[in-house]
C-alpha cells in the first residue's frame, strides 16, 4: 500500500513488526508532525514500527494486507482533532485539510480521510484485524477527550474517549516517555496500570491516592460541574505537583496518571536528533502544512499563558521544555541542505516564540496566573538567550534571514524592551504576530488575557521603536468574536478600538468550543470562574451577530 510505511527502512515489506501507527495525517517524516516522532522514537528504542496514514476505514480488505504486530497498534487522529479539522466553529464542513495531499479531505468515494471522531473510528476498524492486540491512543484528539467532554458538532456531554473506542490506555500529552514505557511494559507482560502520562480503566478499589473528578453522570445533570472537572484537570498538569485524577462513568471508572516529566534539554535535543528524512515522502511536496513549516524550528514546547480557550495547557502543559542552541542550529544547517531552501528560516519559536528559556523559578504550582492578571514574580524570563539564539541562527552562512511566525506575548515583550526591539527590527518580516484576542476588559479577564491598557503600551512601545528605527511595520493581531461572557456591545468596543488606533486586521476566528478548556466550560455551563451568569453567543453561518458587526464597522472605515 502506497500510504503503508516502515521504520527501519526496508525494501521488502516485513511480515511482522512490534508496533503499528495509524494516523489521520498524510505521513511525512518531519519533527513537527506527532506520528514521525513517536515512530522515530520507538524505532530508536530498538522496536520495529509500521506508520498507516490516513487508513480507508471502509475498505475492509486492506487489512489482510497489514503485517502481524507483536506488540500495540497506536492510533491517532493526527496534529489536529477530528472535528476541529472538519467542522467551521458554525459547524459547517470544511472543504480543505492542511494536512492531506492537495489539502483534499475526502477519498475519490466520497468519504472523510480523516472521519469525525477518527480516533474511534479507526479503534473499531482495526479491531476487526488485531482482536487480541492491545489498543494505544494518543494525539491531540486523545488528549483533549480524556474525560468526559464536550463535542460542539453534537451539542452534547460525550464519554471519555477510551471508554468510548473501547480502547487499552491513552497516552496523552506529549508521549514520548509514555509511550516507551507502555512498549517495554507490554513486551514483558506487565500492567499498563500506573505510567505517568496515561489514562486507563481500573477498579473500585484502586481510586486510593486518586483525585475524583466529578461523573461523567454528575456533568449530565449539572453542567456548572464540568467547570470544576476542567478545572481540576488544568491545576493537575504540572508533573511536579499533579496528583491522579479519576472519574466515574457508569460502572466504568476511568483514571487518569500524573502527566510524564517534561523532557530535559538533552532529551530534547535527542527528540529531534534522530534520523527524520524532512522531506518524505515525494508527496510531502503538495501537502500545504508541510510547505508551512519545513523551514522553521520547534525551539521549545509548552506555553505559560494558560488562556481560557487554548488545549495547550491539558496538552504540552504549562512549562517550558526547551531545546540547546546547538540542536537548534544543527536543524537549521540540516534544513538548509533542501534543494528548495533559499535562505529564510520562516520561524524559531513554539506556543509562544519569546517564551523560549523561560523558567518558573519554584518548579510550577497549580495557580494559572503566571502571566494573569500580571506577570508572576516566580516567572524567570530569559528573552536575551532567545534574541541570542536568533541571531546566533541568522549567523550562519547559509541563512540570509530568520522570522519569527510563532507569534509573541507582548505582556513578555514589555517586560524586556531591548530583546523586543531586536525581535521586532531584525525578526519581523514586515508583520508582528500578536494576540491580544479581545479589546474589552470583561471578555479579557474571561480569557485570562493581560488588560488593554496593557495593549496600549504595547502599540505605543511598537511605534516608538518603528519611529526610531525608519520601519514600516504593522502589527497583525489575531482576535476571538464569540467568546463566552462577549456581547454586540463588547463586539463594537472591539470594533471601536481597532478604529481608534489605526489597526488592520483580518485575522479574527468565532470561538469554537474544543474539548478540555476552560472557556468550552464555561460556553456549555453559562457560567464563570466564579460560577456566575455569563452570556453565550449561539451563532451560526447564517447568523452571527459579533462577526457582522466588526465586518460593518471595519468595512465603513475602508470607506
Amino acid at each position: 500500500m502506497e500510504n503503508l510505511f516502515f521504520l527501519p527502512e526496508t525494501k521488502v515489506t516485513p511480515n511482522s513488526v512490534d508496533i503499528l501507527l495509524v494516523t489521520g495525517d498524510a505521513y511525512i517524516d518531519h519533527p513537527s508532525f506527532g506520528i514521525a516522532i513517536i515512530a522515530r522514537v520507538l524505532e530508536n528504542a530498538g522496536y520495529t514500527v509500521a506508520i498507516w496514514s490516513q487508513p480507508d476505514y471502509r475498505n475492509a480488505a486492506l487489512l489482510k494486507l497489514l503485517p502481524e504486530v507483536r506488540l500495540f497498534v497506536g492510533i491517532t487522529a493526527g496534529n489536529i482533532d477530528s472535528i476541529v479539522s472538519n467542522y467551521t466553529g458554525t459547524r459547517s464542513r470544511r472543504k480543505e485539510d492542511a494536512y492531506s495531499i492537495d489539502a483534499n479531505p475526502f477519498f475519490p468515494q466520497g468519504h472523510q480521510k480523516r472521519p469525525d471522531r477518527a480516533t474511534i473510528v479507526y479503534t473499531s476498524f482495526l479491531k476487526q484485524r488485531y482482536k487480541k492486540i492491545p489498543i494505544v491512543l494518543g494525539g491531540i484528539e486523545a488528549s483533549l477527550r480524556r474525560f468526559a467532554h464536550y463535542d460542539y458538532v453534537q451539542d452534547k456531554i460525550r464519554h471519555s474517549i477510551l471508554l468510548d473506542s473501547k480502547a487499552d490506555i491513552i497516552s496523552y500529552g506529549m508521549g514520548e516517555k509514555s509511550m516507551v514505557e507502555i512498549a517495554e511494559r507490554i513486551k514483558n507482560q506487565q500492567s499498563l496500570k500506573g505510567i505517568e502520562g496515561t489514562v486507563v480503566k481500573i477498579k473500585a478499589d484502586e481510586c486510593d491516592g486518586l483525585v475524583r473528578l466529578p461523573s461523567y453522570e454528575e456533568i449530565i445533570d449539572n453542567k456548572e460541574n464540568l467547570l470544576e472537572a476542567t478545572s481540576l484537570i488544568e491545576a493537575n498538569m504540572v508533573h511536579e505537583t499533579a496528583v491522579g485524577l479519576y472519574q466515574q462513568d457508569g460502572s466504568a471508572i476511568v483514571a487518569s496518571f500524573r502527566p510524564q516529566a517534561l523532557l530535559t534539554q538533552d532529551e530534547m535535543d535527542a527528540v529531534y536528533a534522530l534520523p527524520y528524512r524532512r522531506n518524505f515522502p515525494e508527496y510531502c511536496e503538495r501537502v500545504p502544512a508541510w510547505k508551512m513549516i519545513q523551514h522553521s524550528v520547534t525551539s521549545h514546547r509548552g506555553c505559560f499563558g494558560r488562556c481560557s480557550f487554548c488545549a495547550i495547557t491539558s496538552h504540552q502543559g504549562p512549562l517550558i521544555s526547551k531545546r540547546s542552541e546547538e540542536s537548534i542550529i544543527a536543524e537549521v544547517k540540516k534544513i538548509a541542505l533542501s534543494d528548495n531552501f533559499h535562505g529564510t528560516i520562516t520561524d524559531v519559536g513554539g506556543p509562544t516564540a519569546n517564551m523560549y528559556a523561560s523558567i518558573c523559578k519554584i518548579g510550577g504550582c497549580k495557580d494559572p496566573k503566571c502571566l494573569f492578571p500580571t506577570v508572576c514574580p516566580n516567572l524567570q524570563m530569559n528573552q536575551n538567550e532567545y534574541v541570542d539564539l536568533l541571531f546566533k541562527v541568522c549567523d550562519l552562512p547559509e541563512v540570509k534571514h530568520v522570522f519569527i511566525n510563532s507569534g509573541i506575548r507582548y505582556d513578555m515583550a514589555l517586560e524586556n524592551e531591548t530583546a523586543a526591539e531586536q525581535m521586532i527590527c531584525n525578526f519581523t518580516s514586515g508583520h508582528l504576530k500578536i494576540a491580544p484576542e479581545h479589546f474589552c476588559d470583561d471578555i479579557l479577564r474571561l480569557m485570562r488575557k493581560p488588560p488593554v491598557k496593557e495593549f496600549q503600551r504595547f502599540i505605543d512601545f511598537f511605534e516608538r521603536i518603528k519611529k526610531k528605527n525608519h520601519l514600516s511595520f504593522y502589527m497583525l493581531p489575531y482576535l476571538i468574536l464569540s467568546h463566552p461572557g462577549s456581547t454586540n456591545d463588547s463586539a463594537r468596543a472591539l470594533g471601536n478600538f481597532l478604529l481608534k488606533n489605526k489597526i488592520s486586521t483580518r485575522q479574527y476566528q468565532d470561538f469554537t468550543p474544543t474539548p478540555q478548556t476552560i472557556s468550552t466550560a464555561m460556553f456549555v455551563s453559562g457560567k464563570n470562574l466564579q460560577h456566575k451568569d455569563i452570556n453565550i453567543v449561539h451563532y451560526s453561518a447564517a447568523n452571527n451577530p459579533q462577526r457582522k458587526i466588526l465586518e460593518n464597522m471595519l468595512r465603513h472605515k475602508k470607506k
